[in-house]
């Protein structure tokens, strides 16, 4: 599978006195697919928190695309996020008075030039290039979470990081998204889901099941 794209060496994060990440070691490596489960305050969210450079551990080094950015500044963080890191949440956190392809761009927006054009073809890519031009409030619940994939794609992120991509979507828009992940995946995309269903843990190569900000196993599949 080739180079690590990720290492997190004994991290920690600890909030007051509560440790909600204990001396948690793992390593990815370039193309392989990760889910994390655990109960709720395990320790799951803490450390996407921290892989999304949206947080910074108390201890112990994250080395991302071989840069340790454990030490690194807010700035530092949200360059690293913005050049490496596509981040797909539970909540889709579209913005409302824009259009689906106007979404995408503002990713684009961020990083380079807004490029309609490649905008569309990664709605196009996730099924959705007849919906360009509709409002958040005009798709479903499954279209937006696609609209949040092709945002997240559109800067060819190294790795691509998913918070309950799937939480909250029927059966039929879980199906969907899963499909996309498998593609992605099949391309040599990296991925690390955060989930507490094991329906979409099933398809990750291995399975992270923190307990009490610790890792408790790793089954492999």
């Amino acid at each position: 599978m080739g180079n690590n794209i990720l290492e997190l060496r004994e991290i920690s994060k600890i909030y007051g006195s509560v440790g909600a990440l204990r001396d948690v070691s793992l390593t990815v490596s370039q193309g392989e697919w990760i889910a994390i489960m655990g109960p709720s305050g395990s320790g799951k969210t803490t450390m996407m928190n921290i892989i999304g450079c949206m947080d910074k551990p108390t201890s112990g080094a994250v080395i991302l695309d071989g840069m340790d950015i454990s030490r690194e500044s807010q700035k530092g963080l949200t360059n690293i996020r913005r050049d490496k890191i596509g981040l797909i949440f539970q909540q889709f956190h579209l913005i409302n008075y824009l259009t689906a392809l106007e979404n995408v761009m503002v990713a684009q927006y961020y990083h380079s030039m807004p490029d309609e054009g490649e905008a569309l073809r990664a709605l196009q890519r996730v099924g959705l290039g007849e919906r360009a031009r509709h409002l958040p409030s005009q798709l479903s619940g499954g279209e937006q979470q696609r609209v949040c994939i092709a945002r997240a794609l559109i800067n060819y992120p190294r790795l691509i990081l998913a918070d309950e991509p799937t939480g909250n979507l029927d059966e039929t828009n879980e199906g969907i998204v899963l499909d996309i992940f498998r593609q992605l995946h099949g391309e040599g995309s990296t991925i690390i889901v955060v989930t507490h269903d094991p329906e979409v843990a099933e398809d990750a190569q291995r399975t992270i099941v923190l307990e009490h900000g610790r890792v408790a196993r790793v089954t492999h599949s």
